[in-house]
């Protein structure tokens, strides 16, 4: 995939400016994340936060085409623009035999738990995550009509394609992500900096995570004085979105997103501008890491590989889930980030800030939905029928700045050419804003998690 860059302040985040293109014309946006939260230089030997962790200082609201795969719009750290390298079929879980396992969700009637799906034999975070959670009974948000105003009339395009090419980056759309044992490889060393990252004015390193030295330590936040020699779980043939690439002069920005999901631990790494660097190194920007098992959100304004300060992988559309049926999560999508409010809403942890401060916009993390009206047809694809039944349900939240109505999935030949046609051709106007204060309300609810209380 190909990204555009905008400098931005000292003060601000970067990201990417999202490649959407589809066989016959690409469509761009520049797009740009801004860190709102300085983080303080402490060292944390455990998983990143928990469900009791200081509260966030930002209160929630109240108030493409038809072609195989495009490029994403999205960024924070990052946008979307795959890349897996063998042949196999499921190529996120190239490096595992786990794939997915997501039993069949029975539904919900008024946003209770559903079951979370698995991958490699973890959770792709709790059951009651609200990622996990059917949502499709909730309220319709009061300002859903100003938003969909402001996002204006394009159809979903599906972020990802069949090409698992790593070596035709033009043609390998999507996500990919690696499915390690960390146990069992010798970790690999990271030098936060890459030439296509050189004019950013903002340092990464206080808003991220990584582990240190032979002990593999955990280091939250990942600063120079408690990580001197920050090392992640990167197996051999690493599948990289956009392909694996020299960090040298001239190479075209890109989000680069590296996902690694240690099967031993279950834990997510998760890497952006990653570029391979001298002597066995990686080149990288910024790195999160994600407790599967836990309910615990980044720290209130820390970004992610995502600008809304999500985890990719559990929002991530997976071709061997769409072959069941049944997608039981929500998604990730992305539209402008010029159409992105300049604040975040639960369980949204990050902001970008070149939207503007109107409330007919979005905030980072809204949830969409497709309309209960909206009838799936009988003759679609069981992928189809599979992604857009996902969107009725779980519904998709705003991760990203990038082209509008991206909905990012991994690259994989298993994917059918049926759903280019047919989940792309729903429009805009099919969706409608998910109003997630009834959450909010309930007892036991912190804004710090992303658990439903019962």
């Amino acid at each position: 995939m190909r990204h555009i860059f905008t400098a931005l302040a000292a003060s601000t985040f970067f990201a990417t400016a999202a490649c959407g293109s589809d066989a016959s014309a690409p469509a761009g946006a520049d797009d740009a994340a801004a860190s709102d939260t300085a983080a303080t230089d402490t060292a944390v030997d455990t998983s990143l936060a928990d469900d009791s962790a200081a509260p966030d200082s930002t209160a929630p609201d109240s108030t493409a085409p038809t072609d195989a795969g495009v490029d994403s719009g999205s960024d924070s750290g990052s946008a979307d623009s795959g890349s897996p390298k063998d042949s196999g079929v499921d190529s996120g879980a190239a490096k595992d035999s786990g794939v997915d396992s997501g039993p069949v969700d029975s539904g919900s009637p008024d946003a209770s738990p559903g079951t979370g799906p698995v991958l490699a034999g973890c959770p792709m975070l709790p059951a009651n995550h609200v990622f996990n959670t059917p949502i499709d009974k909730l309220p319709v948000h009061p300002s859903s009509a100003a938003f969909m105003t402001t996002i204006g009339s394009p159809k979903i395009h599906l972020d990802l394609g069949q090409s698992v090419n790593l070596a035709a980056p033009d043609t390998y759309y999507g996500i990919p992500y690696n499915v390690v044992h960390g146990g069992a490889l010798t970790w690999t060393g990271v030098k936060y900096s890459t030439l296509d990252t050189a004019n950013f004015g903002w340092d990464p390193r206080p808003e991220a995570d990584c582990a240190n030295g032979t002990a593999h330590t955990l280091i939250s936040p990942c600063v120079a004085s408690t990580a001197p020699s920050p090392v992640f779980p990167i197996p051999s043939g690493v599948l990289v979105e956009g392909g694996v690439f020299p960090d040298v002069a001239g190479q075209v920005y890109g989000d680069h997103h590296m996902l690694l999901l240690d099967a031993d631990t279950c834990r997510l790494w998760e890497l952006y501008h990653a570029y391979t660097g001298a002597s066995g190194t990686w080149d990288i920007y910024g790195s999160a890491m994600f407790d599967l098992r836990s309910n615990a959100l980044r720290p209130a304004g820390w970004t992610s590989a995502d600008a809304a300060g999500f985890p990719i992988l559990p929002l991530l559309l997976r071709a061997a889930e769409a072959n069941t049926g049944t997608i039981n999560h929500a998604l990730r999508f992305t539209i402008q980030s010029s159409s992105i409010r300049d604040s975040y809403t639960w369980p949204a942890r990050h902001l970008t800030t070149n939207g503007g401060s109107s409330t007919n916009k979005p905030q980072m993390g809204q949830l969409f939905r497709l309309k209960a009206s909206y009838v799936i047809p009988a003759t679609y694809s069981t992928q189809a029928k599979a992604i857009l039944g996902a969107l009725k349900t779980y519904g998709m939240y705003l991760a990203d700045g990038g082209s509008n109505l991206y909905v990012q999935g991994e690259p994989s030949a298993s994917w059918a050419d049926a759903i280019f046609t047919e989940v792309q051709s729903v429009g805009a106007g099919q969706f409608e804003a998910v109003d997630l204060s009834g959450i909010q309300a309930r007892a036991g609810f912190s804004v710090n998690s992303g658990a439903v209380p019962p």
